[in-house]
């Protein structure tokens, strides 16, 4: 038993990712993770679930929904990742999930692979540890709900264990094609590995492939779909701070719904929720146009269009699909501000195309590039010369500097900044970068 939570955190971020070894840690599939929750006594199979999958918007959709449910009363946990600046902010109730509880579910977990390896199972991958450290504190804390995302994929994913009440699939990308294959098809063929036989899935894909994917797994499971692109919206007001939209189908319709972001991609999230939400509770009627009013000024959720200080705005588009949703709000909300990048991507991302809708698609005055504390981050260098190319095709014409470091970068790019209302920042292509960057900004502010 390890009592101290610190101890607790260097021991799972010691765990490799993935290892197909006997004595190692496992991620070819699931059996050895059965084994796991068969010896917790399967929390996860206690609480009602909603499981999520998708390229972009899993974290934000699952946020909509707790706000949904939150507000109707019920009390719900959420299991996301990764996490910015906390390992807890993985797993939260009403708040994530405290330093006592957390080291209780390590323990209870390190007990159950301790006797699963002793009869001869394999030790837990990283994700998988979290995973089941969750369903143990949710099923401790008797949660009425859990909202599930997956880490990487579906098919194989750690949460396809669950019996969900109803499955989401969000945005769909290109992304982890290392894993998950190099078109959207057969990315959208993983993501639908967590459809489940007679359990309906709530799907806003953003792609025709990945809808006829969906919708083949979908009858062939007998699972009611819902195609969220079919319901109406009309964007009423956007601001740097609020989204006012209406939303209409045959089933429902909701008037004036604000949401405490600039992001325009959140109203496709948002309309996600919505959905999964009213097909939960379908016997009830439709839920009422007050509560989702309440709900969607609920929402908030980090390193997605954030602002963290009034020109200065962290977003975690980390893909070209995301790449592209990030740019189209730029433009749709902050085109008449001077526009400043500090930019840093980790090594394995498709980042040639991101930049380049960058380049395309914003008049940008100045980029900052960075590495990441990681051994993954790109060099800064071939990124940096990606961009003079990119701005040079372009005939534009913007300064780029090169960093050594997120912390000397950021303030940099904050001196040109500063108290200026002409002018915005926003810090991207790294949900790494933009945890590093708004740690920095919390601890600025406690100094």
């Amino acid at each position: 038993m390890i009592a101290d939570y610190e101890a607790c955190v260097k021991h799972i971020n010691d765990i490799p990712l993935f290892s197909h070894e006997k004595n190692q840690r496992n991620k070819s599939g699931n059996d050895n993770l059965t084994l796991l929750m068969d010896e917790l006594g399967n929390p996860h199979k206690k609480i009602k679930s909603i499981h999520i999958a998708g390229t972009n918007g899993k974290g934000s959709t699952a946020n909509f929904i707790k706000c949904i449910l939150n507000e109707m009363g019920y009390t719900t946990g959420l299991f996301t990742s990764p996490h910015l600046v906390d390992i807890r902010e993985r797993i939260a109730v009403d708040d994530i999930i405290s330093k006592e509880d957390f080291v209780y579910s390590f323990n209870k977990v390190s007990d159950a692979e301790k006797k699963i390896v002793e009869n001869g199972g394999m030790h837990i991958s990283y994700f998988e540890y979290l995973f089941a450290m969750a369903a143990v504190y949710f099923d401790l804390k008797k949660t009425d709900y859990v909202i599930y995302e997956t880490g990487l994929g579906g098919r194989l994913d750690a949460t396809n264990l669950l019996s969900p009440q109803v499955t989401v699939i969000t945005s769909i990308g290109l992304d982890h094609m290392k894993y998950l294959g190099d078109s959207i098809e057969l990315i959208a063929a993983e993501k639908a590995g967590i459809i489940k036989k007679d359990t309906p899935v709530i799907y806003n894909t953003g792609s025709r492939e990945a809808d006829e994917v969906i919708s083949k797994v979908a009858k062939r499971h007998n699972a009611k779909e819902i195609n969220v692109a079919k319901t109406e919206y009309i964007i009423n007001d956007v601001c740097d701070k609020t989204i006012d939209f209406s939303a209409y189908n045959s089933y429902y319709r909701y008037d004036n719904l604000v949401i405490r972001s600039s992001a325009l991609y959140q109203v496709d999230n948002a309309l996600s929720a919505i959905a999964a939400c009213n097909e939960l509770f379908k016997n009830d009627g439709t839920i009422s146009c007050k509560i989702i009013r309440q709900a969607m000024k609920r929402f908030f959720w980090s390193g997605r269009m954030e602002k963290i200080y009034p020109n200065v705005i962290i977003d975690g588009a980390h893909n070209d699909d995301a790449i592209e949703r990030f740019v189209e709000t730029v433009n749709g909300v902050y085109g008449d501000k001077a526009i400043e990048i500090l930019f840093a991507v980790c090594e394995d991302k498709d980042y040639k195309p991101m930049i380049k809708l960058i380049c395309d698609e914003l008049s940008l005055k100045r980029v900052y590039v960075t590495p990441l504390e990681t051994k993954r981050t790109a060099d800064v260098s071939v990124i940096a010369e990606l961009f003079r190319n990119n701005l040079k095709n372009n005939k534009k014409d913007a300064e780029i500097i090169e960093g050594d470091s997120i912390e000397k970068t950021f303030r940099t790019a904050m001196l040109h900044v500063l108290n200026r209302d002409d002018t915005m920042l926003f810090c991207v292509g790294s949900l790494y970068l933009a945890g590093s960057i708004k740690e920095i900004a919390m601890e600025a502010k406690d100094d």
